[in-house]
């Protein structure tokens, strides 16, 4: 069951949401293809491509942080 949006009136807040909702989702997504291939003894292979989806959730995050503070929504 997908979720309901959430109300937001800001339209550049709720783009920002969802951008930092897709990076979450890969990062999840990336954590889990670490985690069978390391059951599967191919060790961590994916830890290149997990460090750069941190860094782009932790911006994105920081990006709806600074909007916040600047646009006070």
């Amino acid at each position: 069951m997908a979720a309901s949006a959430p109300n937001i009136r800001c339209i550049e807040k709720w783009r920002l949401i969802q951008e930092y909702s897709d990076t979450v989702s890969e990062l999840c997504r990336l954590n889990s293809a670490q985690l069978t291939a390391a059951m599967e003894g191919e060790g961590f292979r994916y830890q290149d491509e997990m460090a750069t989806a941190s860094d782009r959730k932790d911006q994105a995050k920081y990006a709806i942080l600074i909007h916040e503070h600047t646009h006070g929504c």
